[in-house]
């Protein structure tokens, strides 16, 4: 007995001599990881979806648990797709003769439009919120700044749907993507709550009187043509 308990040692230590190879055999699972951070940048729908609408539900939570670094094409597509999706509800609504284009042709212009000029405002936006926070003190990047007006575009649809209400859709636009910075600028930024609610409310309704103007001059200038077409088809009769 005494030989063959002597002789169990050994074997045992034979085992954990074949870890290594085991381990060495095991090292090809690093490239499998590394694949799947290279497609993560492809775009996830379900997870944008998701994404989006906590932005809308629960900004404060998201911009809390946001990360500030991680690269530009993840929310550069994120802000593109929604982009679209707002040109395709713009190109629904015109069908109808709703929203303020009115128009079928300038509704299907919209879903190529409104993605170019998302990503062309979407990078001066946050060029100028970056300066912004810098002013307020925030030592954050250009990067993080960026990730943080992105995501505003969640509220994009939305807003599609609500410009078809006469101005109201026009305060909103210009209200809400500035509430969610204020948000990002206390949770992300750090900045003070009074502080960051009264620059960017200030921001907000500015837009919010702008976008209002901007509906107003269209509403008139509409009407000017409207009229002068009936003047000139009186005057063929």
């Amino acid at each position: 007995m005494t030989n063959e308990e002597e002789g169990r040692p050994p074997k045992e230590q034979q085992e954990p001599a074949a870890q290594p190879e085991h381990t060495a055999q095991q090292e090809p699972e690093e490239d499998s990881d590394s694949q799947v951070q290279v497609t993560f940048s492809k775009p996830d729908f379900d997870q944008m979806t998701a994404t989006a609408l906590k932005v809308i539900t629960n900004p404060v939570g998201f911009y809390q648990e946001m990360p500030k670094s991680g690269g530009l094409v993840d929310p550069l597509i994120f802000m593109v797709a929604l982009a679209v999706l707002a040109g395709l509800l713009s190109a629904v609504l015109s069908i109808f003769g709703l929203g303020m284009s009115g128009a079928m042709a300038a509704g299907l212009a919209a879903v190529i439009l409104i993605p170019v000029f998302a990503v062309i405002f979407g990078f001066i936006g946050a060029g100028i919120a970056f300066v912004i926070w810098k002013l307020m003190g925030s030592r954050e990047n250009f990067e993080t700044a960026f990730r943080c007006v992105a995501y505003t575009a969640a509220v994009a649809p939305v807003l599609t749907v609500l410009s078809i209400i006469p101005y109201i859709g026009s305060l909103v636009s210009g209200l809400w993507p500035m509430a969610l910075l204020a948000v990002a600028s206390i949770y992300v930024h750090g900045r003070a709550v009074q502080v960051s609610w009264g620059v960017f409310g200030a921001l907000g309704v500015i837009m919010a009187l702008m976008n209002v103007g901007a509906e107003r001059a269209t509403n008139q200038m509409s009407d000017s043509l409207e009229d002068f077409q009936r003047m000139m088809e009186q005057r063929n009769q």
